[in-house]
């Protein structure tokens, strides 16, 4: 074995003088290259460092968001936050992607000496340095849309463009590389800026169309790379020539130095695994396991319930008051909460158990071998540990319960998504049916199955936005006199499902607004409004005559909705006094302060307004006197027997009477037949609605 020794150093010696040789003679050729080919080296040198320099930005940004930003949960959720007017913002201590390379970019010009400049633009610029102002970029850029595809279903092969030219007075190689959509994250979060209506507006000044709807792999954006020639002739004059000379002999102590490197690194790269292992598995917070090592335990229970016909627990738990925690304490209270709850958790799970914080206030619980009736003592066991916790802090006192939802794994149990979702309804159910409780899921459930149902819906209404699906309809409202030629229309919303069939709105609304979608649908039900007025699709609304949408409660909390409002009458060139908004009582009491300026901003735009469904809230009068409308809708409740029920003639008589005492305009709705017309009338009810006058009509107009 010993002799063998000898051997093998004398072949690492002849390997190392071979590597030597071989550097030697790439050196002494390259030398000779450069020389005799010395301007086209250099501009092949600048095309090389350009390549290099557009290739480590995309690849640094990328890495920043890929590794850096995926450790945390809660360092997304600071970039969501900072993501908009993300180039004017100053303070934020995350960085979010874009602004790293912009400050990687500014950075790595300033340090190059001259060398070579570098920074990022599009076409859809969200930043003024960033835009297309010169004309290679615009050209180049014309190229790069050559190479896109509407519908890549893969990685593009782009293709850089460069030239060299005189540029800001010199010769220098100017260079584009293409920055598309890679990550499905990133696209979603452009896709969501292009329809803020501040950036709508930014495009329609930049003479670029509006509502661009990135697709992975498509052109987003740019890496604009500048390098003076004369810059890279002075750096390879003075530098090759000692990097040439040097290069012999640095061989000898880059070969020795490389083992040395590699041995350290290696050691060093594996404890940095180890610690990003351990951090893609666990939350920072708590240091308990992630939602990513309980999806993996939960699907090898699943596999185990399968094959051996064994039956497991696993648990959804939300805590009751964590919001109210943040809201009066600040996040910091907040995190301080989840220790301790997390502590309190651990020490009444034996050691088998399997604890996991899946984010937010939300923690996760896998019991092996453990059947039904032995669930529930655990669920209400851990139910009671929470429930005894008192948080105090800044003399503010907290009762801090939580919500326990359960579903046993077994025979039946076929994919972990589905188990899933179904302790998360388990876990709704709980909070809806009080909080601090234990619910078990079961497939008879009714207001489990509810709730599903309207789970299910949300994938149907965000699919139908996307397709076009989501139409609206009309149904005129007519003035009561004989003599009044005043009309207007109220918008209703329709959906069409995937085999064509037309979907109330009682099926599909629900569910939107427990899953907060009704901003949305909101939005688009406004947006094809404005299309319906700007093409004179109401042409019998005259001069005084307006048509009537709908506004949710969750829409009026939306911060920027009335900014987006505004944006969309503008874009639309409507007139304001053809609009009027409906709202009702629980969404005006919902969130008072921003209701109320929506309506005077609005107001003051000549907007109309009317307090829908009124007499069913508790406290109609108060709010009446609070907000200010134009119209008072009487709720169809109180009109659909006014004609055999005498309670129901007093009650509207009486709110008919209190309107025009406040000066308001009072609408019937559902007015079904002459008989209640005619009563009405007799009322002196100023508008009628429904099927008596006008059932609803599709609006055929496009956006």
């Amino acid at each position: 074995m010993k002799k063998n020794i000898p051997t093998r150093l004398n072949i690492i010696k002849k390997i190392t003088l071979l590597v030597g040789l071989l550097f030697l003679f790439v050196g002494v050729s390259g030398y000779f290259l450069m020389t005799t080919h010395e301007q086209k080296i250099i501009e092949e040198q600048a095309y090389g460092v350009a390549d290099i320099v557009a290739h480590q930005a995309i690849t640094g940004r990328y890495f920043y968001g890929k590794n850096v930003l995926s450790i945390s949960r809660e360092i997304k959720a600071k970039i969501i936050k900072s993501d908009k007017d993300f180039h004017d913002k100053v303070g934020s201590n995350v960085l979010t992607p874009a602004q790293f390379l912009k400050g990687m970019a500014k950075t790595a010009s300033e340090a190059s000496d001259g060398l070579y400049k570098y920074r990022a633009v599009s076409k859809w610029n969200i930043a003024p340095d960033q835009g297309l102002d010169n004309e290679f970029l615009r050209f180049a850029w014309a190229e790069l849309e050559k190479q896109d595809q509407l519908n890549p279903t893969k990685v593009i092969d782009w293709k850089p463009i460069f030239k060299v030219q005189e540029f800001e007075g010199k010769d220098t190689l100017l260079y584009l590389r293409p920055d598309p959509a890679v990550a499905n994250s990133c696209v979603s979060c452009h896709n969501i800026y292009e329809q803020k209506s501040e950036t709508i507006e930014r495009r329609i000044q930049q003479n670029v169309a509006p509502r661009k709807v990135f697709k992975q792999h498509q052109l987003m954006g740019g890496i604009f790379v500048q390098i003076p020639v004369d810059k890279m002739q002075q750096v390879s004059a003075h530098q090759s020539k000692i990097v040439i000379t040097m290069i012999l002999g640095m061989l000898t102590i880059g070969l020795i130095g490389l083992t040395l490197f590699f041995s350290r690194d290696i050691i060093r790269a594996r404890g940095i695994r180890k610690q990003l292992f351990w951090q893609a598995k666990h939350d920072s917070l708590t240091r308990l396991p992630n939602r990513i090592s309980f999806e993996q335990k939960v699907a090898l229970l699943v596999e185990d319930a399968v094959a051996e016909d064994s039956s497991h627990a696993l648990f959804f738990l939300d805590l009751d008051q964590f919001k109210l925690v943040n809201d009066t304490c600040g996040h910091a209270a907040g995190d301080e909460v989840l220790c301790q709850v997390s502590k309190r958790l651990e020490s009444s799970l034996k050691q088998n158990d399997f604890l996991a914080r899946l984010g937010g206030d939300e923690f996760g619980v896998l019991l092996s071998n453990c059947d039904a009736k032995k669930a529930q003592r655990v669920a209400e066991r851990l139910c009671k540990k929470i429930k005894d916790y008192k948080f105090i802090k800044n003399e503010h006192f907290f009762d801090i319960g939580v919500s326990i939802g359960a579903v046993i794994i077994n025979q039946q149990t076929h994919s972990v998504e589905k188990v899933m979702r179904q302790a998360d309804l388990a876990c709704y159910a709980a909070k809806d049916a009080g909080k601090n409780r234990v619910r078990i899921y079961q497939d008879s459930d009714e207001a489990l199955n509810q709730r599903r149902g309207e789970a299910s819906w949300v994938s149907e209404i965000l699919k139908a936005l996307g397709d076009g699906r989501i139409v609206i309809y009309s149904q005129r409202i007519g003035a009561m006199s004989a003599t009044s030629e005043h009309t207007h229309h109220e918008i209703l919303v329709r959906l069409i499902d995937q085999q064509g069939e037309i979907i109330c709105p009682e099926k599909f609304l629900p569910a939107a607004e427990r899953y907060q979608l009704m901003p949305k649908l909101d939005l688009e039900i406004i947006e094809q409004s404005f299309a319906a007025l700007q093409s004179g699709y109401f042409s019998d609304l005259g001069e005084e005559g307006f048509i009537s949408i709908n506004l949710s409660g969750q829409s009026l909390s939306v911060g920027d909705f009335l900014v987006t409002v505004k944006a969309l009458i503008s874009s639309y060139k409507v007139d304001p006094k053809k609009i009027c908004f409906e709202i009702t009582e629980s969404s005006a009491i919902a969130n008072q302060v921003r209701v109320r300026e929506f309506i005077l901003e609005m107001r003051a735009l000549n907007v109309k307004f009317a307090l829908d469904d009124f007499g069913t809230g508790l406290s109609s009068l108060t709010y009446l006197k609070d907000f200010p409308v134009d119209y008072l809708k009487i709720d169809g409740s109180f009109i659909k027997d006014i004609v055999t029920d005498s309670t129901d003639r007093s009650l509207v008589d009486a709110i008919n009477q209190m309107a025009h005492t406040l000066g308001l305009k009072t609408i019937a709705e559902y007015v079904e037949s002459k008989e209640i017309f005619n009563m009405l009338d007799t009322m002196k009810i100023d508008y009628a609605q429904g099927y008596f006058i006008q059932e609803p009509r599709l609006v055929d107009v496009k956006k």
